[in-house]
């Protein structure tokens, strides 16, 4: 059984990916910005229990909203 963690937590860490992925979009060769998407991408797939980041990316998006159609219905 996988705990699911809470969706303010995996919405933070899906918001540092997409932004760690901008920033290194805007700065190619720069390591820092290539080790905080990597940082980020590890963290999000820790928190989803996923190998893949593309794979994460979706399961938290489906958390997210799952959690919204939770909350609203």
């Amino acid at each position: 059984m996988m705990l699911t963690p809470h969706v303010r937590t995996v919405a933070a860490a899906l918001r540092s990916y997409r932004d760690a992925q901008a920033a290194l979009l805007s700065e190619p060769s720069s390591p820092l910005r290539r080790r905080q998407l990597d940082d980020a991408a590890y963290t999000l797939c820790v928190l989803t229990g996923q190998h893949d980041v593309a794979d994460a990316a979706m399961r938290a998006e489906r958390l997210m909203a799952a959690s919204s159609a939770f909350q609203h219905g």
